[in-house]
């Protein structure tokens, strides 16, 4: 969810940007969709190991990267 609000976020922030802040966006939006893919998976492949905890932990790690996206974002007033 919080790679999914944050994608709609970017996506309305880079309506009026310069081109190299649109190339720049992008660049984000892929880097969170694939990160988030490759959470997913780890965390299923945890669950199927019988591991339910560190699945847990791994799949909220994308959460942790937002936090930190969206921080750096608004302290250089992206």
């Amino acid at each position: 969810m919080s790679t999914l609000s944050t994608l709609v976020l970017l996506m309305a922030g880079l309506a009026n940007s310069k081109p190299a802040q649109i190339q720049q966006g992008k660049w984000m939006m892929w880097s969170l969709v694939l990160l988030q893919i490759v959470v997913l998976a780890a965390a299923i492949l945890l669950m199927i190991k019988h591991r339910p905890w560190p699945a847990a932990i791994v799949g909220i790690t994308p959460l942790f990267v937002v936090i930190v996206l969206i921080a750096i974002l608004v302290k250089i007033e992206w």
